[in-house]
């Protein structure tokens, strides 16, 4: 436990006259739990100031356990002790920064999680006042000249706790904070982590690695360039206090990212016109899948960041296959066909139905934004391949869209941007009109009714358990989709509708199989005859869509 004057120099810090200004500190509003559509024009998490705001800072305790407990095992990035031990003496301002933003990463990650912790009325509330803090301690002091390791951690922590609160200008710029002071501390130079402590030279190898996999996620996400190229050798050790499931899972996160290496990036960004060959892809494709150690040690929460990610990048895969034109309807390799997401969402399925679902949803927006993309690129191809796929194709007897709808609505803000887009989806589709009669009552009049079998079989019924039985929020205006979150959720995390599109430059492929977006960027329906057979093959660009070629022609892009 700690004590009381230790509560009371956190406190200290919301005095009235600030430091640095020597004026009335104000703090902003803090709300209830709620989505901005637009980011605040203010450096801190909202436009609205008052001279009063609840305090938090009686949390720091509570935050560090539950850090520990539920964030620590896939961003084991600080020595904890040093840090527990640190807050019963007088504070810096760059110790300040430190903890503020792991409380601040802690808040936002709890909001509206089913987690049963003491705690406030509203985490998001507590995760936007710790930030607040943050950015205003950073402002007390020469944070640019702040060379330590934990100003580049608390710079990753305020990045992760603005993408949960969907800010993803404010979370990207935080991130390349981070990216540019770990470069300015050569985390990249091998001969950077000669002569430090094992303890320091840890805690700098795993900042550095998860710098390096956050940013191609986020580059795969929202098309941005990579920075991190150069890299220093793994981390080998763990802590003294660690179990040995820290290192594995870590290592496991970190080998998934390495796969796709500078050049599949560029060439997902659309920043290079090297062709890939068939090759490349199935060999990224096997790798991927294949099967974890027996021996392999994983608690539940880096088991679902670990396999609910290497289901998100083969489909990344698949879809970085496609652009290039290499897919086929007969193709032998079943990861260079049309309908491979169907498996991918059957894997995924498998993935969620094996673990608890607060594993699932500690990892916060991040991991729900892959099982949209996943449950949204299979609704693609379910239009442009038919609906006559059995539910026990790949030895399941449930609907993943049912699973994935209840796992996106386990949270306020999961539900409201990602289960009402992905019912709203399959309700607009006319090729899934018997499913989405079934969705019309649900979004008008705010209740679920379980739909029948997706898959089309008979013999084996939808399980009315897979839908949950929530109230939705306000639905979704009709729109017309773009198909993947790629072309969806733009660089604010926002959906941009179609009047917004009139910005946007017109682009050929931003996710959507079925050619619903032309390049002049309207939207086109494809003709009821349209001729979907073995011999089909998928071309970028032409005008209906596809092409009919002889059964006998393999169609490959040069090498």
């Amino acid at each position: 436990m700690l004590m009381a004057h230790s509560i009371d120099r956190w406190l200290s810090d919301a005095e009235t006259t600030s430091p640095v200004l020597g004026q009335t500190q104000w703090h902003p509003t803090m709300s209830e739990v709620q989505h901005f559509s637009d980011e605040p024009k203010s450096i801190y998490t909202s436009d609205q100031y008052r001279p009063t705001s609840p305090s938090y800072f009686h949390l720091i305790p509570t935050c560090l356990d539950l850090f520990m407990q539920h964030i620590y095992p896939i961003m084991p990035l600080i020595h904890m002790p040093t840090l527990r031990a640190s807050i019963d003496r007088p504070l810096e301002m760059f110790e300040k920064n430190l903890l503020y933003s792991l409380c601040a990463l802690t808040s936002t990650h709890m909001s509206g999680q089913n987690i049963k912790a003491p705690g406030p009325p509203s985490w998001e509330a507590a995760g936007r006042f710790f930030l607040d803090e943050c950015i205003l301690v950073r402002q007390s002091y020469d944070f640019v000249e702040d060379k330590t390791l934990g100003a580049i951690i608390s710079s990753y922590f305020v990045s992760t706790a603005f993408f949960e609160l969907n800010q993803s200008r404010k979370s990207w710029y935080y991130l390349r904070e981070a990216m540019t002071m770990g470069q300015d501390l050569r985390l990249h130079d091998e001969a950077s982590y000669a002569g430090l402590s094992p303890t320091e030279a840890l805690c700098r190898r795993r900042t550095f690695w998860i710098l390096y996999v956050t940013e191609r996620s986020f580059a795969i996400l929202r098309h941005k360039p990579l920075t991190l190229q150069k890299t220093p050798e793994f981390p080998s050790t763990l802590h003294e206090y660690e179990s040995p499931e820290i290192h594995s899972g870590f290592m496991h996160l970190v080998n998934s990212y390495h796969l796709l290496d500078a050049s599949f990036v560029d060439s997902w960004n659309e920043a290079s016109d090297a062709p890939a060959s068939t090759n490349t892809y199935t060999a990224l494709q096997r790798q991927l899948n294949l099967p974890h150690p027996a021996h392999l040690s994983l608690t539940d929460i880096q088991r679902a960041d670990i396999l609910v990610t290497q289901q998100w990048l083969r489909l990344i895969i698949w879809q970085s296959s496609m652009r290039q034109g290499l897919l086929s309807s007969n193709a032998e390799d079943e990861s260079m066909t049309f309908h491979y997401p169907l498996k991918i969402a059957h894997s995924l399925l498998d993935v969620i139905s094996s673990l608890p679902t607060t594993s699932i949803e500690v990892h916060g927006m991040g991991i729900f934004e892959k099982i949209f993309e996943i449950g949204n690129t299979m609704l693609d191809v379910m239009q442009a391949c038919g609906m006559n796929i059995s539910s026990d194709a790949y030895g399941v007897t449930q609907d993943p869209f049912g699973v994935f709808v209840k796992t996106l609505s386990q949270t306020p803000n999961s539900q409201r941007q990602y289960a009402n887009l992905l019912l709203a989806k399959a309700q607009e589709k006319p090729e899934i009109q018997r499913f989405s009669q079934y969705l019309s009552p649900a979004l008008s009049d705010n209740t679920m009714i379980p739909p029948t079998n997706l898959f089309g079989s008979t013999d084996v019924p939808f399980p009315s358990s897979n839908i949950p039985n929530v109230g939705l929020v306000e639905p979704v205006p009709s729109r017309q989709w773009r198909g993947s979150i790629v072309g969806e959720i733009t660089d604010d995390g926002a959906y941009k509708a179609e009047q917004d599109d009139q910005s946007l430059p017109p682009r050929q492929w931003r996710g959507s199989i079925v050619g619903e977006i032309g390049d002049d960027g309207t939207f086109k329906t494809q003709p009821k005859e349209q001729p979907w057979n073995e011999n089909t093959v998928w071309v970028p660009g032409t005008d209906d869509g596809v092409l009919l070629l002889d059964p006998a022609y393999e169609f490959k892009m040069e090498v």
